[in-house]
């Protein structure tokens, strides 16, 4: 049983590794920003990216353990949890179905936040998969106030897979990381199309 229990968590760190590298290289986040996270099936406990790291360059051994609380429990001594920590437990508290979280910064999809509307959808996958994608008010990063916008957009649209952040990018939410970053994925390719269409049309 210890054994099966130090096997998954070892997975969701590898996982958590994969996709942070993977939204790098797929150009979803530049630099040290964006923040992944899995909520660790039937505890209260939450794994996540570390503060301060570009997510080229995140491992299994640097990512940091929280309480659902966002409370440290595990990490590195020299690394700090994502200053987003709070609004990724706060999703995890309002939201049972929710498993995994990514917070990027997806170019498209971030310019078209700064129209102050929800996502456009215009494609059959993005209707089918995403259905709508709220926008959340701007707040700056790591604050107090940007969780509380977040909360209260969330609680206002529990159905919903992904969040737009005004000036900031995209949180995308799933079953498992795998979902959320194809989630978060599709939710730039719609903001490309609604771009382009805009440009053109």
């Amino acid at each position: 049983m210890v054994k099966k229990k130090r096997d998954k968590l070892s997975k969701y760190k590898n996982d958590l590794a994969r996709f942070s590298r993977l939204s790098y290289e797929r150009g979803l986040v530049a630099a040290r920003g964006g923040n992944l996270s899995i909520r660790i099936p039937e505890t209260e406990r939450v794994l996540i990216t570390p503060s301060g790291i570009s997510l080229r360059d995140i491992t299994p051994e640097i990512i940091i353990e929280v309480d659902i609380e966002g409370n440290l429990l595990k990490g590195k001594k020299d690394l700090k949890p994502s200053k987003e920590t709070p609004f990724h437990t706060s999703i995890y508290r309002l939201r049972g179905d929710v498993m995994a979280i990514a917070h990027l910064h997806p170019p498209f999809a971030t310019a078209l936040s700064l129209k102050d509307k929800p996502l456009p959808i215009l494609t059959a996958p993005g209707m089918v998969n995403l259905a709508k994608v709220p926008l959340v008010q701007f707040a700056f990063m790591g604050t107090k106030e940007l969780c509380d916008y977040v909360t209260e957009t969330v609680k206002e649209s529990m159905e919903a897979k992904a969040y737009l952040l005004k000036g900031h990018g995209i949180i995308a939410v799933g079953p498992d990381l795998e979902s959320a970053y194809y989630i978060a994925d599709l939710v730039e390719d719609c903001a490309k199309v609604a771009f382009l269409h805009s440009v053109n049309g």
